[in-house]
């Protein structure tokens, strides 16, 4: 069945002498181009990979869902309550924090593993590489729109509305997804060269939980405030936790954001351009 999937994926068409998903006319230099344009193969298989992990399940992918009313109920009461915070105001800040957070955690561990647990297709199909990035960054960005109804749930529970701000989530969901597409091609051709890469981002995200504003606000350092100010996850977290919570978005945020955006996408073109035919004999 699987085999059948993915020969009828490079299936040429009878109409054109190229091949219909562009597969066999890309190199280093066009991979990261012809991956993000084959988008009908990495959602579905996003998707697939969705439906197999709850299969059978009564609820499915809503599990997300019941998973964070979960997390963010309890942990939203608990440190409101140690922090000496008001619930109303805490729990969807500490809310939209943790989906995030979750989302770019999640998307950068399983981008150590991305081209190494694809290696079976890679080995036998040439195929962009970058497809296989986006099928990861494309099955947790489900997951991160199936969590971020909950937190709007919890804000219109204790009185609080959405503004015409909120439209600017848009944006930074975009900006999240392409963000986690070039981390995946970098730690994906890394951690194929290098195997010991994988633990130390595991252990590295762990850290910089607890140095980002997820749990505790900006305000509340003072003085110490430049601790966040430093930290780009700062930034990444804000341009979908401003919007929703009807804050203002400076420029600098946005341009900081989209600055990264391009310099990683840079970074990852080279290393496409340079390495891109080695991962299969990593593998």
């Amino acid at each position: 069945m699987k085999t059948n999937t993915y020969n009828s994926m490079c299936e040429v068409d009878s109409k054109s002498d190229e091949p219909s998903s562009g597969w066999k006319i890309h190199n280093g230099r066009t991979d990261i181009l012809e991956g993000i344009r084959v988008y009908y193969v990495w959602m579905i298989w996003g998707w697939h990979d969705i439906r197999q992990r709850y299969r059978r399940s009564i609820l499915g992918p809503f599990w997300f869902t019941l998973t964070t009313l979960i997390m963010v109920g309890a942990l939203g009461f608990l440190y409101s309550q140690l922090l000496g915070q008001q619930i109303s105001e805490y729990l969807p800040y500490l809310g939209i924090g943790l989906v995030v957070w979750q989302f770019i955690s999640t998307a950068a561990n399983e981008a150590c593993m991305t081209f190494i647990g694809s290696a079976h297709i890679i080995k036998q199909i040439r195929m962009p590489l970058t497809t296989h990035v986006c099928r990861m960054a494309w099955r947790n960005f489900i997951i991160l729109l199936h969590s971020l109804p909950v937190v709007i749930l919890f804000m219109l529970f204790f009185g609080h509305s959405l503004t015409l701000e909120a439209f600017l989530i848009i944006p930074g969901l975009l900006i999240s997804l392409l963000n986690a597409i070039w981390v995946g091609i970098v730690l994906g051709i890394l951690c194929a060269r290098f195997r010991d890469i994988s633990p130390i981002i595991v252990n590295l995200f762990q850290v910089c939980f607890f140095v980002t504003p997820v749990m505790w606000r900006t305000a509340d350092l003072k003085d110490r405030a430049w601790i966040a100010d430093m930290n780009p996850f700062y930034y990444l977290i804000e341009i979908i936790r401003a919007p929703i919570l009807g804050s203002p978005i400076s420029m600098s945020t946005w341009a900081l954001c989209i600055i990264i955006l391009v310099v990683g996408f840079c970074f990852a073109q080279y290393l496409m351009n340079r390495y891109r035919d080695r991962v299969a004999y990593w593998l």
